[in-house]
């Protein structure tokens, strides 16, 4: 995990300009004279902040030209041991860049983090120092080989899949579910297992999912607007007035968004309906709905894979899209959708068995299931011949 000597302190450098820059007037950060010491693990600098009234700070650093969200979880506690060791009060990573994922991994772990796109959280309690800002949640320069994103349609099925069963799952099961290659369904499960939202097991299966991190992972590369295509029209009476009409639709139709968040789990009515359909323009005909360019309350989304059709729900006579991609389309929305997708996210915790899947069987039990199913069809006496 220790990147070399010279691409370490030419990175500590970049940093401690960078963060100087931010610092309030009267403050400074310098590196400490002494070298970090540590049984087991040895950080790559220590840093002393003064405030202008002198008191200081000092902080245990590494510094790694990248740094997965996996990787995060075996530093953290590193670097607070480190701290202990050489009489730090706080800890901080360098990096040249840093994922949303890893970003939220240090903060929950309590390590200040500085990346060179401009992602910065640095919080020390004594002397008291806040410095927060945003930079870029994609890497600027990724590497050029193995699956980067979530983009399209097979990673999503892949998503969905490990999001809407539990595992165990093995890789060539998980590609057949998700009707991708296996090729395909490694190199994405090596960039989950990167980010830490799934561990897998000896042979290479998905042994925990992290559903949550999962959504959250899936939805820096998708947009329900524009993932999708989105039309945006006009219900002249109401929405309850497209919805009665939807009931009796002949086309295939899903809804979205907050419409179709469980109504066990609704914290709100919205005003506004988005439901996915195969022919937008043909079913605003069908439906009566008038196009616009400016307030609307219903819109229609041509999907952008098959995925969206996948395990839908019935609920008061409405089809709605899977808990699943419900969630990710309201974390990918705008206005209120994303904080109503926090809700959702705290419902599914609570009720995963009401909207999750048990692991597949193996092929052995599949197999006895499927016979059992052929001796049921069968009937009594050609059932009991084939039992004897």
């Amino acid at each position: 995990m220790r990147n070399s000597t010279n691409t370490g302190n030419r990175l500590l450098g970049r940093a401690i300009a960078t963060v100087r820059s931010r610092l309030p007037p009267g403050w400074a950060i310098v590196q400490a004279v002494r070298e970090p010491r540590g049984k087991v693990y040895r950080p790559d600098a220590l840093l002393d902040v003064r405030a202008p009234d002198g008191s200081k700070a000092r902080l245990v650093v590494e510094a790694k030209q990248g740094l997965t969200a996996a990787q995060v979880v075996t530093l953290a506690p590193q670097l607070n041991r480190a701290a202990r060791e050489n009489g730090a009060t706080e800890s901080l990573v360098m990096a040249a860049y840093l994922s949303p994922l890893a970003r939220e991994r240090l903060v929950n772990d309590g390590v200040s983090f500085i990346d060179m796109t401009g992602n910065v959280k640095i919080a020390i309690a004594r002397p008291a120092l806040f410095i927060e800002a945003r930079g870029a949640d994609r890497d600027p320069s990724p590497k050029e080989r193995g699956t980067r994103s979530l983009k399209g349609g097979s990673a999503a099925r892949i998503a969905r899949a490990l999001c809407d069963w539990k595992p165990p799952v093995g890789v060539r099961e998980l590609a057949t579910r998700a009707q991708a290659s296996a090729g395909y369904t490694t190199r994405v499960l090596t960039l989950l297992e990167n980010e830490n939202v799934i561990m897998r097991d000896k042979k290479g299966g998905v042994a925990t999912v992290n559903w949550r991190g999962l959504l959250q992972r899936w939805a820096q590369d998708y947009a329900v607007a524009e993932t999708n295509r989105a039309f945006a029209f006009l219900e002249p009476r109401s929405t309850e007035a497209f919805l009665e009409r939807l009931e009796d639709y002949a086309g295939q139709w899903a809804l979205t968004g907050s419409r179709a968040v469980p109504r066990t789990a609704s914290s709100a009515s919205s005003r506004s309906v988005t439901c996915y359909v195969e022919d937008p323009e043909q079913a605003a005909r069908d439906l009566g709905l008038r196009s616009v360019d400016s307030g609307a309350n219903v819109t229609l989304l041509e999907p952008f894979d098959l995925v969206i059709w996948q395990r839908t729900r019935r609920e008061a006579n409405l089809v709605t899209v899977a808990v699943s991609q419900c969630a990710v389309d309201l974390l990918t929305g705008t206005g209120r959708e994303p904080s109503e997708a926090q809700t959702l996210l705290s419902w599914m915790g609570d009720n995963e068995d009401a909207w999750r899947r048990g692991p597949a069987l193996h092929r052995g039990a599949q197999r006895q299931v499927q016979g059992l199913h052929q001796l049921a069809e069968l009937g009594p006496p050609e059932a009991k011949r084939i039992e004897d």
